[in-house]
């Protein structure tokens, strides 16, 4: 079975490790997918992208992110309910 979550970038990348980083530390099942070493994932990244190599590219069931930044992921998650309790932000008093 898939993971809700799909990562699409390189080892080099710094904004790809730090969503990576941000996800092993929630504890969140992720599949990542290297485009320097996976023909097809170079051509998705490169579909969603208008041609160009940008990375990270976040895929959360059908929704597409592109270079999120781990804020924008995290709403991103909550919006679809797939965050771990644990990792939700704490609701402050009114």
């Amino acid at each position: 079975m898939a993971s809700d979550i799909q990562v699409y970038g390189t080892d080099w990348c710094g904004v790809t490790f730090g969503v990576r980083e941000y996800l092993m530390r929630a504890r969140m099942t992720h599949e990542y997918h290297d485009i320097d070493r996976d023909p097809d994932a170079e051509r998705f990244v490169l579909a969603a992208n208008e041609g160009r190599r940008r990375f990270p590219v976040i895929v959360v069931r059908d929704q597409v992110m592109t270079q999120p930044t781990v804020a924008e992921l995290r709403s991103l998650l909550e919006e679809e309910d797939i965050l771990p309790p644990a990792a939700r932000k704490r609701k402050q008093p009114e």
